[in-house]
């Protein structure tokens, strides 16, 4: 893990309410999105407010460094 990395799951400890509703339609149906690493990753997230609880549904990375074939 690199620094962003742990500077992203640091937020969802503290202030999980920081990342954007994944639906803006319904804002609080409780899954979220945090973008970490200048954008190149995004954590998506469950946040059970009621029972102090984040569930991590998924983490992207995306490398845009060229790969030869």
């Amino acid at each position: 893990m690199c620094s962003s990395d742990l500077a992203a799951l640091a937020v969802l400890e503290l202030v999980p309410e920081r990342g954007e509703p994944l639906n803006a339609a319904n804002p609080d149906g409780g899954v979220y999105q945090l973008p970490f690493g200048s954008g190149c990753g995004l954590i998506t997230y469950l946040l059970l407010a009621d029972q102090d609880r984040v569930d991590v549904l998924l983490v992207t990375w995306l490398d845009f460094d060229e790969h030869p074939d």
